[in-house]
């Protein structure tokens, strides 16, 4: 079976059935969808990634086993392995550490620090919507967490020899 890009929005839009983001609308269509049309320009492998790029994370105690999802099970969907690795990369394991964790295997992996960065971006840039309500939260997210691992992410990919996006 070949899988697609639209294979990749169809599983998204499975997997992530039911569950909305932190303002109670749609994930697929306000968090998935956005980050996979900002990668558009990068490739189909990419926009594949960006789709998925939640679904283990997000899916792993679903109460419902034939809702979870892990590497093994992306494989037997024929999801590209390069896909497969860069979600990996990006999928936080439980208890993992943010930037000594998942950041750190996200900047070794080339797909999966793409989708970090893009997803970056996008945090970067809700602190600046958070701000007007929480300066102090948004200040601390974005100087504690979002720039610290944009900067581990852009040093991998200087040392990479790569420039995806600044």
């Amino acid at each position: 079976m070949l899988f697609t890009v639209a294979s990749a929005h169809l599983l998204a839009m499975e997997a992530h059935e039911g569950q909305v983001d932190e303002h109670g609308r749609d994930y697929y269509l306000y968090r998935l969808l956005p980050l996979a049309e900002a990668a558009v320009p990068y490739g189909e492998l990419a926009e594949m990634a960006a789709v998925l790029h939640r679904v283990i994370e997000d899916t792993r105690d679903h109460p419902d086993v034939t809702r979870r999802y892990d590497v093994d099970r992306l494989r037997a969907l024929d999801v590209p392995e390069e896909v497969v690795q860069a979600i990996d990369a990006v999928t936080r394991r439980p208890g993992e550490r943010y930037l000594g964790g998942v950041i750190q295997r996200s900047a070794a992996d080339r797909l999966g620090r793409l989708i970090a960065l893009l997803d970056n971006k996008r945090a970067l840039d809700e602190t600046l919507v958070l701000a007007r309500t929480d300066p102090e939260r948004a200040r601390s997210l974005r100087d504690g967490r979002y720039l610290p691992a944009r900067r581990i992410l852009l040093k991998a990919e200087a040392a990479d020899g790569h420039r995806i996006l600044a």
